[in-house]
């Protein structure tokens, strides 16, 4: 497989679940974004639903490819491939997330799942360092410092449901998903940048 021609799937992935969430939430009647989840777009039942499980599938595809293309980058350039299997288990949630639609119970089993991919960012900051590009290693600390926040303020309604307005879930959840397929779009962006530059 050539590393650099699937290194794009990183962006492309980003684009279509920030535009597809967006679009697909926007044609749901009665959606508001403000509030609901991006599950309930295509939860059982819905209007949406065989649409909005394509478009799940559609991007989990893209992040395994990004994660498979990030793995043999990595072992091209003498990186380590942890933060890349990491993504792996990320595609492999999203498909989760796609076949079983909410509220099947496995649902949020996948859900809870995504912790693990959200930890890339950190062993990207940890083993990748600087090799990339000298602001990568600062962005990759933020990003999961972001992360991490995203994470309590989305469980926080479990232990501490007065901690915000409820009614503004839908963006607490967006925040966090967002920041997350963002920096997927950063690496892919600055590992193509490297391949280029190393070629040139």
């Amino acid at each position: 497989m050539s590393t650099q021609k699937f290194l794009w799937t990183g962006w492309a992935a980003a684009l279509l679940f920030i535009l597809g969430t967006t679009l697909l939430g926007y044609l749901l009647p009665d959606y508001n974004a403000i509030s609901q989840t991006v599950s309930e777009i295509g939860k059982m039942g819905s209007p949406l639903y065989q649409q909005f499980q394509l478009f799940s599938i559609a991007v989990g595809v893209l992040v395994l490819l990004f994660a498979l293309s990030l793995i043999s980058f990595a072992k091209r350039n003498g990186l380590s491939v942890v933060p890349g299997v990491l993504l792996l288990l990320g595609g492999v949630a999203e498909l989760g997330l796609a076949i079983f639609a909410s509220p099947h119970p496995l649902h949020n089993v996948f859900g809870l799942s995504q912790t693990i991919p959200y930890m890339a960012p950190l062993f990207f900051g940890i083993l990748w360092k600087s090799k990339i590009k000298s602001s990568f290693k600062m962005v990759s600390f933020l990003t999961f410092a972001l992360i991490v926040l995203g994470i309590f303020l989305n469980l926080s309604p479990l232990f501490a449901p007065t901690l915000y307005p409820l009614e503004y879930y839908g963006i607490v959840q967006r925040f966090l998903l967002f920041v997350f397929y963002l920096y997927l779009a950063f690496v892919s962006y600055n590992s193509i940048f490297f391949l280029r530059k190393k070629t040139a």
